[in-house]
């Protein structure tokens, strides 16, 4: 899991990351014409063009009060990875801070070590924190 404080409103982070459809616009490497859309809310699938290629989402839990956000992988993944769940949340630590946390379960497919998979998991969520961070003009380097 990753922790990650961020110099922002919570609600100003929540909206950004919470946009299923507009991944395209916090991740690095990908736009918003890499992303397609099936329904909205709740259930809805997103399916993502990789350079690796191809991954189909779906929205499995969005609590907005709460600041929560489940998301599922359908079918195969350009990961070595299955049954992938993965959870963010943003907690208010102030008027103009907040908190978020972002990790999954997943089953490694065998293709590559548990020990090789996890950073390779961590590095998107660390990359959707900073692209966050920089929507929201207050980047900072997350170490290592």
């Amino acid at each position: 899991m990753i922790k990650r404080d961020v110099k922002a409103p919570a609600r100003e982070a929540w909206k950004l990351l919470s946009d299923f459809g507009g991944i395209g616009n916090i991740m690095r490497g990908m736009g918003p014409d890499d992303i397609s859309m099936e329904g909205e809310g709740l259930l809805a699938v997103r399916t993502i063009k990789t350079p690796t290629g191809v991954v189909q989402e779906r929205c499995e839990a969005l609590d907005e009060e709460n600041m929560m956000m489940s998301y599922s992988i359908l079918g195969d993944a350009p990961l070595p990875i299955t049954h992938y769940l993965s959870t963010f949340r943003v907690f208010e630590t102030g008027a103009d801070s907040c908190r978020v946390e972002w990790g999954s379960s997943f089953e490694p497919d065998g293709t590559v070590p548990l020990p090789e998979v996890i950073p390779m998991i961590e590095a998107i969520y660390k990359s959707g924190i900073i692209g966050t961070q920089k929507k929201l003009g207050v980047f900072e380097k997350i170490a290592s």
